[in-house]
């Protein structure tokens, strides 16, 4: 009986400690929120950097087909070109002679090439590295011996 006495003298004291209950959970559920957005916003900037790195990528391979496309080889001189795809990409392309290989006669002269490509886009840098090789005259015909990617995105 007395335990009725003491909550009819004190009627606030319930509702006080249901306030603090909800305030209790709505901080709780904020702190919740909050982490799921910084979540959310991580992994949006994960994603943009891995499209970023893709879109390089195909940037970096125009550069090589458009060198071999090209057919600009030279055992002089080295050749340089650059270009954008629909995308905003940039590349970037370089061919040079980096060995001959020359065989008493009648076998031909054999010449190899490296083709240095490297795609743009934002933050993301991709380098790919292709040789081959032409046998006799130049420019000839190029017989691909290899690729490799030199540098990774940013």
């Amino acid at each position: 009986m007395s335990g009725v006495r003491a909550s009819a003298r004190c009627p606030g004291r319930a509702q006080g400690a249901a306030l603090v209950v909800v305030l209790v959970l709505t901080a709780a559920g904020m702190a919740l929120s909050s982490a799921v957005a910084n979540t959310a916003a991580l992994e949006f900037v994960m994603v943009d950097g891995s499209l970023a790195r893709l879109r390089a990528m195909e940037a970096a391979e125009a550069g090589l087909a458009a060198a071999l496309r090209a057919r600009a080889w030279s055992a002089g001189t080295a050749w340089n070109a650059d270009g954008t795809l629909a995308s905003g990409s940039r590349w970037t392309v370089r061919v040079q002679l980096v060995a001959a290989r020359v065989d008493p006669p009648p076998a031909p002269v054999t010449w190899r090439f490296d083709i240095e490509s490297a795609g743009h886009h934002g933050a993301a840098r991709v380098v790919l590295m292709q040789s081959f090789d032409v046998e006799g005259a130049l420019p000839g015909h190029p017989l691909p011996i290899g690729w490799r990617q030199v540098d990774d995105a940013l």
